[in-house]
């Protein structure tokens, strides 16, 4: 699996598992997890936690995602 340069340590507090359920595979809610990992201002979404399929974001990018989801949730 591809870790984007993580080796642990200080860097693990940059990664958080989501629990999740995915529409693909049909499980119960949960079943799914999604990893986030941050990396020199890049976030990284790896579904199902394997490294086969890697959303990336740019700094703007997740920005604009952080602002859609507070708008979203309040």
């Amino acid at each position: 699996m591809e870790t984007h340069g993580y080796t642990g340590g200080s860097r693990r507090s940059r990664r958080k598992a989501i629990p999740g359920t995915c529409g693909l595979h049909r499980g119960p809610i949960g079943f799914a997890n999604l990893m986030v990992n941050e990396h020199d201002g890049t976030i990284v979404f790896d579904p199902h936690v394997t490294g086969e399929c890697l959303v990336t974001l740019d700094e703007q990018s997740a920005r604009t995602l952080r602002d859609t989801l507070t708008e979203w949730l309040g």
